[in-house]
């Protein structure tokens, strides 16, 4: 009766080794360092004297190899983003595929102000921009309310582009629901991931941009008042 050869395992190991050398997709690359390790495990284990420290080190890999297996596959799955989140991703974020969405998500906090609770106060540093999920907001300056924001717009949207202090009370009109990102945890975050950086600075441009058509309308406005109105000051910045 005839034996079985031990060549022939350390062979289908070394094979499994050049399969896994030729894959492009890095999850297969590991799946197959790992089959070869297993494979590669009788091989030590038949010897006249078992190689225990080569066995040894075939299991550590497979084990390392199996575990950033894991990992891959867990990346990988499907993202289900909730419905405030894919609110957030239709808002800002269209372009991102829902995993990025959910990392930028992740890094917030989800807050609900109450009616009359300022989400910027003029003349100080904010230390975080909010992105307005739901409600309304006012923009205040000297007693006088130069705009409003809602849905979409963002509370502190000129801080990270240009670091100024607020000029404006940001005071929300109604509950409102917002996405919050400390200034500090969002940079760091957008250095990161200059992808997602790109597509923040680009809805940062069109909400400035749409903040001081809606100034213009309120000057146009102001203009067009009786005589002997007061005029409105308005900021330079609108927060």
């Amino acid at each position: 009766m005839s034996t079985l050869n031990p060549n022939l395992f350390i062979h289908g190991a070394n094979i499994l080794l050049l399969v896994a050398y030729s894959v492009r997709d890095v999850l297969w690359l590991r799946l197959f360092a790992v089959a070869s390790a297993l494979v590669a495990i009788p091989y030590f284990l038949l010897q006249p004297a078992p190689l225990w420290a080569a066995l040894a080190w075939s299991a550590l890999f497979a084990v390392i190899n199996s575990v950033q297996s894991w990992r891959l596959i867990l990346e990988r799955r499907p993202v289900q983003l909730t419905a405030e989140e894919e609110e957030v991703r239709k808002l800002v974020f269209g372009d991102l595929p829902p995993r990025k969405v959910l990392q930028v998500v992740s890094i917030g906090s989800w807050e609900t102000s109450k009616a009359g609770e300022r989400l910027l106060e003029r003349g100080k540093l904010p230390e975080a921009i909010s992105l307005i999920v739901g409600g309304k907001v006012q923009l205040k300056a000297d007693g006088g309310i130069i705009a409003e924001l809602g849905r979409g717009d963002i509370a502190g949207s000129a801080i990270l582009l240009s670091g100024a202090v607020a000029d404006v009370d940001a005071v929300a009109l109604e509950p409102v629901r917002t996405l919050r990102w400390e200034v500090r945890t969002l940079e760091r975050y957008l250095s990161a991931n200059p992808e997602t950086r790109i597509i923040l600075q680009q809805h940062l441009a069109h909400d400035l941009a749409g903040k001081l058509q809606r100034l213009g309308k309120n000057v146009i406005g102001e203009r067009g008042s009786p005589a002997g109105a007061a005029p409105v000051q308005f900021p330079r910045n609108d927060g």
